[in-house]
C-alpha cells in the first residue's frame, strides 16, 4: 500500500485535500496522551503563512481549523487527531482557460502523465496551499519540542543573489516575524524587496533560500545509513511545493574547506562536552551532536509568471501562454514557517522512536 502521503513512524501524518477541492487536512496518528493544546501558538504560525503584500497572491482564505478528533477539553485524548481547513476563497472558474493547457513549471504534464487528469484548478495536489496542513501539524510538533527545551526557527536568508553573509546564526522568532520578508536583517531585507520590486514589475518571479535552526536538540538523534538525522530531514523539507535542494552546516561551501579546517574540535567545560566550531551543522554520521543543527533549503522560483510562454496542450498542439489570476511573485517568506513546521514533525517522530525517550509528559 502507498505511504506517499503519509510522513513518519512512530508520528504518522498523513495530508489531504487540493488547492480547490472542499478542504486541505490531515489525520495525525502516535500523538501522545495528556498534551495541553496551544491554540495560540496553531493561530500564530498559521498567520506567518498568510499572504501579507501586494507581490503575494491575493486569494485570501479564513484557514479556520477545525479539529474533528483526537482532542477532548483541550487536551490530546491519544486518538488520531483529525483536523481540516476548508478552502472559502476559490476561484476555479479562474483556471477554465487552462484546463487542456500543460503550464511550464507546474505539475500539469507530469500528473496528467502519472494519472491522467487534465490540469487541475489551482494545481490541485501540487498547490502550495496544501501547505496550511503542514502548519497545522508542525505548530503541535513545534510546542511539544518547546517543552522539551528543543526550539526550531525558519528565516528567510536569500532572495535570488541577495542574501545573509553571516553562517548559522541564531535570531530570535520575534525578529524573523516583525520582519514582511521573514528576513532579520534590515539593511539585506531593503534589497530583497528592491529585487521583489523588479521582478514584479516585470511580472515575473524569483527564487530563495530558508536557513532552518534546531537548537537544545540533544546528542544521539538519528539513526546509521538510511534513517540518518540528515536523511529524514532532507525528505521532510524537500517535500514542500517547489523546494530544489538542502544542505546542513557549511553544505555545498564546505568543498572549499579542508579537513583540518572543517573538522569540529572537541573540548571539555564544566564537565560538558562542547564543540570550538559547527561547520558539520550539528550532525555527524547521521546522529545529531548536541551542537546547534543548521540546514539550509533553496526553493525554485514561482511557475506561474504573467509573462508569455510556449508550450503545448493535451494534443501536442504548440500554444502560447500567459498566466492569469492571484499567484504569487514570491513565495519564500510564506514557506519559512512551513519549513519550521516540517522540521519538527520530523524531529517529534525521531524523539519518540528514540528507544531513550521519557514518554510521559
Amino acid at each position: 500500500m502507498s505511504q506517499a502521503n503519509t510522513f513518519g513512524k512512530a508520528l504518522k501524518v498523513t495530508f489531504f485535500g487540493e488547492s480547490h477541492g472542499v478542504a486541505i487536512g490531515a489525520v495525525i496518528d502516535g500523538f501522545p496522551a495528556g498534551f495541553p493544546v496551544n491554540f495560540s501558538l496553531i493561530d500564530s504560525m498559521i498567520s506567518q503563512r498568510k499572504p501579507f503584500s501586494d507581490f503575494e497572491t491575493k486569494r485570501n482564505e479564513q484557514d479556520k481549523v477545525e479539529f474533528l478528533s483526537g482532542i477532548d477539553n483541550y487536551i490530546s485524548n491519544g486518538s488520531p487527531i483529525a483536523f481540516i481547513i476548508r478552502n472559502t476563497d476559490k476561484r476555479s472558474e479562474d483556471y477554465a482557460y487552462l484546463k487542456n493547457v500543460f503550464r511550464p513549471g507546474h505539475a500539469d504534464y507530469v500528473y496528467y502523465k502519472k494519472y491522467g487528469l487534465l490540469p487541475q484548478a489551482g494545481g490541485g495536489r501540487a498547490s502550495g496551499r496544501e501547505t496550511i496542513a503542514r502548519v497545522v501539524a508542525g505548530a503541535l510538533a513545534v510546542d511539544f519540542l518547546r517543552q522539551r527545551n528543543i526550539d526550531i526557527i525558519s528565516y528567510v536568508s536569500a532572495i535570488g543573489a541577495v542574501g545573509i553573509k553571516e553562517y548559522g546564526k541564531w535570531y530570535p522568532e520575534k525578529d524573523i516575524f516583525a520582519s514582511p520578508l521573514r528576513c532579520p536583517e534590515l539593511h539585506v531585507q531593503a534589497e530583497m524587496q528592491k529585487l521583489i520590486d523588479e521582478v514584479v514589475a516585470s511580472n515575473d518571479s524569483i527564487g530563495g533560500k530558508i536557513t532552518t535552526l534546531v537548537k537544545g536538540l540533544p546528542a544521539g538523534i538519528g539513526e546509521p545509513l538510511f534513517e540518518k538525522l540528515n536523511t529524514v530531514l532532507s525528505m521532510a523539507l524537500l517535500s514542500i511545493p517547489g523546494a530544489k535542494g538542502i544542505d546542513f552546516g557549511e553544505g555545498f561551501s564546505g568543498i572549499h574547506l579542508k579537513g583540518s579546517q572543517y573538522n569540529d574540535e572537541l573540548t571539555q567545560k564544566n564537565g560538558a562536552v562542547e564543540f570550538v566550531s559547527n561547520h558539520s551543522g550539528g550532525i555527524q554520521a547521521g546522529i545529531s551532536n548536541g551542537n546547534m543543527l543548521i540546514m539550509n533549503t533553496v526553493f525554485r522560483p514561482a511557475s506561474s509568471i504573467g509573462i508569455e510562454q510556449n508550450t503545448i496542450d493535451v494534443s501536442g498542439k504548440p500554444i502560447k501562454v500567459t498566466i492569469k489570476g492571484r499567484h504569487d511573485a514570491c513565495y519564500i517568506p510564506r514557506v519559512a514557517i512551513v519549513a519550521t513546521s516540517m522540521a519538527a514533525i520530523a524531529l517529534m517522530d525521531l524523539f519518540l522512536q528514540n528507544k531513550n525517550f521519557e514518554r510521559k509528559l
